[in-house]
C-alpha cells in the first residue's frame, strides 16, 4: 500500500502537536521542507525536538512556529547565529546523554532512566524539573530522566520507496532512534524508488523499514539548503546570506525558498 503523501499534507501532522522531532545532523539531511512549508503557512505546536539545531531550526524559530526547543546544541556552527536564534526563543536544555535517555525511555515505555548526578550536575542545576532518586543498588544519587515520547518525527533520506522502507547514506544522525519513540514517522526523500526493500543501499540494511513509517514525501532538494549526500553538498553562500536577514524577513524567505521545491 503507498504511503506516499504531499508536503503540504504531511506538514499538516504538525500542526498543533505537542511534540514534533526533526531528523538530521548539523547541516546534513535536515528535513527543511517541512520547516519551510511551517514557516511560510503559519504553522504552530509546542515543542519541537532536534539534537543540534541548525538552519531548519533557526528558521521556525524566527517564524514563531515551535513555543520552545528542546536540543543540546544550538547554531549554525562557523555560521554563527541566524535570525531567529539571535532573538528570544525557549529553550529545554539537554545534554547528548539526557536526550538520549529521553529517547530510549520512550522506546521502552519505561516512566524514566536513570543518569548518574556525577555526570549532570550541571543539568541538574539548569534542570530543577528533573527529579532527584537514589538507586536501590549502589546508593548513588542520580537523576530520573523521563520518557520523551514524540507525536510525529520528520525525516530526510537518500531514497525511499512507497511502502516506507529509506535509506540515508552517509551519516545517520539519531534518526531511528527519533522514529523508534514517534508515534508518526514522516519520510522526506530525494529519491522515491520502486523497491528499496531490505537491501537498502549496496547490500546494507534499510536504515527505516516499513513498519516504522507512517508516510513518505517525494522531496527533491527538500534538505537544501544544507546537504543530502550523494545528491548535492551544503550551499554555503546561500546559508551565510540567511544568517543576515532579519528577523521579519524569514517567512518571506520560506515562501520563496518553497516556491522552488517540486513536492
Amino acid at each position: 500500500m503507498s504511503k506516499v503523501l504531499t508536503l503540504a499534507e504531511a506538514a499538516a501532522l504538525a500542526d498543533g502537536a505537542a511534540r514534533v522531532a526533526l531528523g538530521g545532523w548539523s547541516f546534513s539531511r535536515r528535513p527543511l521542507a517541512a520547516a519551510l512549508h511551517w514557516a511560510a503557512h503559519g504553522t504552530r505546536f509546542d515543542e519541537l525536538v532536534v539534537l543540534t539545531g541548525g538552519v531548519e531550526t533557526d528558521l521556525l524559530v524566527a517564524a514563531g512556529v515551535p513555543r520552545r526547543v528542546r536540543s543540546f546544541y544550538l547554531g549554525l556552527e562557523a555560521l554563527g547565529l541566524g535570525p531567529g536564534l539571535k532573538g528570544a526563543c525557549e529553550v529545554v536544555e539537554e545534554t547528548e546523554t539526557s536526550l538520549m535517555l529521553g529517547l530510549n525511555a520512550a522506546v521502552a515505555h519505561a516512566s524514566f532512566l536513570p543518569l548518574a548526578l556525577r555526570h549532570a550536575r550541571a543539568l541538574a542545576e539548569l534542570r530543577p524539573d528533573l527529579k532527584r532518586i537514589t538507586c536501590p543498588y549502589t546508593g548513588d544519587e542520580q537523576l530520573a530522566i523521563p520518557p520523551l515520547a514524540i507525536d510525529v518525527a520528520y525525516v530526510h533520506a537518500w531514497r525511499a520507496d512507497a511502502r516506507g522502507n529509506a535509506v540515508w547514506h552517509g551519516h545517520k544522525g539519531a534518526d531511528r532512534l527519533l522514529a523508534l519513540a514517534a508515534r508518526r514517522v514522516v519520510v522526506l526523500c530525494e529519491e522515491l524508488v520502486d523497491d528499496v526493500g531490505e537491501l537498502g543501499d549496496g547490500g546494507a540494511p534499510a536504515d527505516l523499514t516499513e513498519p516504522l513509517v507512517s508516510h513518505v514525501v517525494h522531496a527533491p532538494r527538500g534538505a537544501a539548503p544544507g546537504a543530502c549526500l550523494p545528491c548535492y553538498e551544503a550551499d554555503w553562500p546561500v546559508l551565510l546570506d540567511y544568517t543576515a536577514l532579519e528577523r521579519k524577513a524569514v517567512a518571506g524567505w520560506a515562501r520563496a525558498r518553497l516556491q522552488g521545491l517540486r513536492c
